[in-house]
């Protein structure tokens, strides 16, 4: 009974329709759905292509990430285990030099002129100090001769002095003239002067000037290091005239030791104005064991030197 109401239903639903006609149409229906269910089979294949593709990517990026995490993993552990085989090198740093070693610089140039400057009879630091202050502002470097009964009460100047690389030598305890002396009283003017020099700077000279330059057979006997004289007089002491030292150091050439005494203002005056006038010429301002060191003269204790020439 229902089917025939359908039928009836149906015949209402087309009812100027023939059957022919009412057939194309359901096979149109039909063709449409089969077009619809194909294209919809289409999507869902291409979809599971697709998702299969992405999930074999994902599969493979995973697989890479892995291995590359591995291998960083194996380089870190490599890494380890040298760093615990092998210990890191570090950077020792170079010791500044101490001792004679500070006042013997090892990077002048042994092709350009050499001088010199020596000075006597200090330390007294109100023109010392003053001749330290050219030096320093020259990038100079000069010797002093001590005496060593002076030098506690102004080894703050004498400590400077090596500070900045300047030689720190011998000229007696009492400043007197070896040649009057016997071997004994020599040995102890030389005693007595290592020791107050080694109490402030921590070592020895290596160089003794005798006072007035006077030496015997007794004295160069029982000398413990060399001695060291002048080439260059700038009769400082004498003429206590800042233009009269300058005229006495106008020629100096290569390989002088010039004489001054750090005691007087006018020897200070006069160094201000040599020093950069030498610098400008060209020379190198040494200290006397520079000198013969960089000239290839070698010197022995007892030995007595007037010049690097």
């Amino acid at each position: 009974m229902k089917a025939l109401e359908n039928k009836r239903e149906k015949q209402e639903e087309f009812p100027e329709m023939s059957m022919r006609q009412r057939a194309d149409i359901r096979a149109r229906k039909r063709k449409k759905q089969l077009r619809l269910r194909w294209i919809i089979m289409n999507s869902i294949i291409a979809l599971c292509i697709i998702l299969g593709v992405l999930v074999v990517k994902a599969i493979s990026l995973n697989r890479e990430n892995t291995r590359k995490e591995a291998a960083k993993e194996a380089a870190a552990e490599k890494k380890k285990n040298a760093a615990k085989q092998t210990p890191v090198p570090t950077a020792t740093p170079t010791p500044a030099p101490v001792g004679s070693e500070r006042w013997l610089r090892k990077d002048l140039d042994p092709s350009k002129p050499m001088i010199a400057m020596t000075f006597d009879d200090g330390p007294y630091s109100p023109v010392t100090e003053k001749i330290l202050d050219v030096f320093e502002q020259n990038n100079g470097k000069a010797t002093f001769f001590c005496v060593g009964s002076r030098v506690s009460e102004y080894a703050s100047s004498v400590q400077r002095a090596y500070n900045m690389g300047c030689e720190i030598a011998s000229h007696t305890y009492s400043h007197v003239y070896l040649t009057r002396l016997k071997a004994k009283g020599i040995k102890k003017e030389q005693n007595k002067t290592n020791k107050a020099i080694r109490n402030i700077i921590g070592c020895e000279p290596t160089a003794l000037r005798p006072p007035g330059g006077f030496v015997n057979a007794k004295v160069r006997k029982n000398m413990k290091v060399p001695m060291i004289c002048w080439s260059v007089d700038s009769e400082d002491w004498k003429s206590r005239n800042t233009k009269k030292v300058l005229k006495r150091c106008k020629k100096l050439e290569d390989g002088d030791i010039v004489l001054m005494h750090d005691l007087y203002p006018t020897t200070a005056k006069a160094v201000k104005k040599l020093v950069p006038r030498l610098v400008k010429q060209g020379f190198q301002l040494v200290t006397v064991d520079e000198l013969f060191y960089y000239k290839g003269i070698p010197i022995k204790a007892g030995e007595l030197h007037f010049s690097g020439k």
